[in-house]
C-alpha cells in the first residue's frame, strides 16, 4: 500500500471549465509547487507503464495533447484547459492499463466517447482519496460488467462485485468516439484522485513519467485568424 499526504488543501479550481464537462479541481502549483513536486516524485517511483507499451511521450500531440491550456482541437475554443493527455495513435492500437487496478466503470459519454475507468486501491491519500485512471475515445470497451453485475453494483454502492485488471488486460482499441478529431484516432488519458461524493482531483499524467510539465504549442493562441490558420495548415498536411 502506498500512502500519500492529504491533497484537499493543496488544490485549485480548473480554469475555464466548459459547462458540459465535469467539475474537477487540479493541483495548486502557484502556491504549493514544492508540495506537488514531491507528490509527482513519489508517483514516478511507482514506475507506471505506458498505455500503449511504447514510450508515451512520442505519441502526445504537441499542439493539443498536454495537460494545461490549449486551443480545443474540435471546437477551436482558445484557452481551453485540458485535464489529461491526448495521444495520436494508429487506428486499432490496443490500449492497456498503466498500473494494475479494479474496474469501476466502462461505458459511453458524449464528451469522452467509449471509456474505461479504473481505481487503484493500492495508492491512497491520508484524506481518503484513491488513485484512478481513465482511458477515453475508445472504439469499444473490452472490459465491462454484465447486466446482473451492474445491478449488484448499484445495490452495493459500487463495492461488489469487483473485476481485477492486470497489466496484460486490453482495455479497448484507440478510436475517435466522443468529441475527438475524426481523422486522428487516439486516446485521452486522465489521472485523478477520487473519493465518493467528492470532486475529483485531476493531476498531470505526464508528470508520472517526466520531471517537468510541458506546454501545448497552442496554449497562448487567442486570435481567430491565427487559430483558423493553424487548422487550415493541418488540413493541408
Amino acid at each position: 500500500m502506498i500512502h500519500l499526504p492529504s491533497l484537499i488543501d493543496k488544490i485549485s479550481a480548473r480554469p475555464n471549465r466548459p459547462l458540459f464537462e465535469q467539475t474537477c479541481v487540479i493541483p495548486d502549483n502557484k502556491n504549493y509547487n514544492e508540495f506537488w513536486k514531491e507528490i509527482y516524485y513519489f508517483l514516478r517511483a511507482i514506475e507506471f507503464k505506458s498505455p500503449i507499451v511504447k514510450d508515451i511521450e512520442k505519441f502526445i500531440n504537441k499542439d493539443f495533447g498536454f495537460f494545461g491550456f490549449r486551443v480545443h482541437p474540435v471546437t477551436h475554443e482558445p484557452k481551453y484547459f485540458h485535464v489529461g493527455l491526448s495521444l495520436d495513435l494508429k487506428r486499432d492500437q490496443k490500449i492497456y492499463p498503466i498500473y494494475p487496478g479494479v474496474l469501476e466503470y466502462s461505458g459511453y459519454g458524449a464528451v469522452n466517447g467509449y471509456y474505461v475507468l479504473l481505481s487503484h486501491p493500492g495508492i491512497v491519500t491520508e484524506d481518503g482519496y484513491t488513485f484512478h485512471t481513465m482511458y477515453c475515445h475508445l472504439k469499444k470497451p473490452l472490459v465491462k460488467f454484465n447486466s446482473y453485475q451492474k445491478m449488484l453494483r448499484e445495490i452495493s454502492l459500487g463495492s461488489h462485485p469487483t473485476i481485477s485488471i492486470n497489466m496484460e488486460t486490453c482495455l479497448g482499441i484507440a478510436s475517435t468516439s466522443g468529441i475527438s478529431r475524426a481523422e486522428y484516432p487516439g486516446i485521452y488519458l486522465e489521472c485523478s484522485f477520487r473519493k465518493f461524493d467528492e470532486t475529483p482531483i485531476i493531476i498531470d499524467p505526464l508528470r508520472l513519467y517526466a520531471v517537468r510539465a510541458k506546454k501545448n504549442t497552442t496554449a497562448d493562441l487567442i486570435k481567430i485568424k491565427e487559430i483558423n490558420a493553424l487548422f487550415k495548415s493541418s488540413k493541408k498536411q
